[in-house]
C-alpha cells in the first residue's frame, strides 16, 4: 500500500514548514533510514529520514522547494515496485445521449507552479523588508529568488525615497584626543571607532533615525573583505563603552575578512556607518538599505585651511554624509542629528566619558 510522505511537526508549536530540498529524486528507490528531504522550521533546518523503503513518488501538483505549507500537507508517496500512486476516484460516467457530440478536449496534465521560485532565506528577508517577490526575476541557479535580490529590490525602493545632507566637522580635537586613549595592552581605537561611539551618542537624543520599532542600536559597522562590503553588527551598542565598541568592532572586522562570520552577525542592524576615509575619499554618498532609516557615510580626515577667529589656520576637517528616509528630513530629526554628531567630533570628550 502506497505509503503518504508529509510536511512533519517537528515542535510542539510548529505549525507549518518550509520544503527546502528533496535529497532523493522522483522515482529513486529508497532505503531505510536514507535522509528525503530538508525541511526549515521557524527555528532550524532539519533533515527528515525514511521508517520505510520504497520508490519515491513525487505528484505534480505537490509543494516545491522553497514552499511554505502546513504541518501535514501531502508531499509525495513511498510506493512498493508495481505499485500505482493513489488517485482521485473517476468521476461517474454520464447516460449516453442520442445527439452527437464532438470529443471532449484533452484534459491537460497538472504542472508545477509556473509561478517563481524563491529561498526560504529570502522569503524571511522579503516579509521583514516589505518586499513583493512574486514580481522580481531571480538570478539564483534555475531562476530562484535568493536574498540577493530582495535586498536589491528593497535598496531600490528606499533609496527612492531617501534623502541626502552633508556637512563637515572640525575633528582637530578628536585627532589630539586619539593617542590619549591608548591602552597599554591595545592599539589606539581607530577614528571611525570613535565616532561610531559618538553616533551613538547622538541617536539617544534622536531615536527616530534608529530602525522603526527598536530601542536598542544595532550598529551595523562596513567592512571591506576584499571579496566586497560586509556589515557585520555591533549589538546592543548603546550598552558599550567606546573601548567596548572598537574591540568589538575589531574582532567582526577579522572575521568578516577571514570569512567567518556566521549569517547573525550581519542581521539585525538598526543604524548603518560606512568609512571609506581610508581610501582617500572626501565624501561620497552611502546607499541605505531597509530596515536601516539612516545611514552615515565618513569620509577622510585631512588637514585643510579653515577661518577660526578670523585667521586661516590649518585644521583636521572631515565631511559627514547621511543618507536618510524622506520622513526623518520633514520632521527636522535628520538635520538636528548630524548636527549634534557634529557638535560632538568637535569636542568629542563630552561623548567618549566612560
Amino acid at each position: 500500500m502506497a505509503e503518504k510522505i508529509a510536511m512533519p511537526r517537528l515542535g510542539w508549536t510548529m505549525e507549518e514548514g518550509t520544503l527546502v530540498e528533496w535529497r532523493k529524486a522522483d522515482g529513486d528507490a529508497v532505503e531505510v533510514g536514507e535522509i528525503l528531504f530538508t525541511v526549515e522550521s521557524d527555528k532550524a533546518l532539519n533533515e527528515v529520514e525514511t521508517f520505510s523503503g520504497g520508490i519515491l513518488c513525487i505528484p505534480l501538483d505537490a509543494p516545491q522547494p522553497g514552499d511554505t505549507v502546513p504541518v501535514g500537507t501531502l508531499l509525495g508517496y513511498l510506493l512498493q515496485p508495481g505499485e500505482q500512486m493513489p488517485t482521485a476516484p473517476a468521476p461517474t460516467p454520464a447516460k449516453p445521449v442520442p445527439v452527437a457530440k464532438p470529443a471532449p478536449a484533452p484534459t491537460p496534465a497538472p504542472t508545477r507552479s509556473a509561478g517563481p521560485t524563491i529561498s526560504p532565506r529570502a522569503r524571511r528577508v522579503a516579509a521583514e523588508l516589505g518586499v513583493e517577490w512574486r514580481v522580481l526575476t531571480g538570478s539564483g541557479r534555475t531562476g530562484r529568488i535568493v536574498e540577493r535580490d530582495v535586498r536589491t529590490a528593497a535598496a531600490r525602493s528606499g533609496q527612492a525615497a531617501s534623502a541626502i545632507l552633508t556637512t563637515e566637522a572640525d575633528a582637530t580635537e578628536l585627532v589630539t584626543l586619539r593617542p590619549q586613549l591608548k591602552a597599554e595592552d591595545a592599539p589606539a581605537p581607530a577614528y571611525h571607532h570613535l565616532i561610531a561611539k559618538l553616533a551613538v551618542v547622538a541617536l539617544a537624543d534622536y531615536p527616530q533615525l534608529n530602525a522603526a520599532g527598536i530601542e536598542a542600536v544595532h550598529l551595523s559597522l562596513a567592512v571591506d573583505t576584499g571579496d566586497g562590503l560586509a556589515s557585520p553588527v555591533i549589538r546592543d551598542a548603546h550598552t558599550k563603552t567606546w573601548a567596548e565598541l572598537a574591540a568589538e568592532a575589531r574582532s567582526l572586522a577579522l572575521q568578516a575578512r577571514r570569512h567567518t562570520l556566521e549569517p547573525e552577525a550581519v542581521q539585525g542592524g538598526t543604524f548603518a556607518i560606512v568609512n571609506l576615509g581610508m581610501y582617500g575619499i572626501d565624501a561620497f554618498t552611502p546607499m541605505l538599505r531597509p530596515p536601516h532609516r539612516a545611514a552615515l557615510g565618513l569620509g577622510r580626515i585631512a588637514e585643510r585651511p579653515a577661518v577660526r577667529e578670523g585667521r586661516v589656520v590649518p585644521r583636521a576637517l572631515i565631511a559627514l554624509s547621511l543618507t536618510v528616509e524622506s520622513g526623518l528630513l520633514e520632521n527636522g530629526a535628520a538635520p538636528r542629528f548630524l548636527d549634534r554628531l557634529r557638535a560632538l567630533i568637535e569636542r568629542p570628550e563630552l561623548g567618549l566619558q566612560d
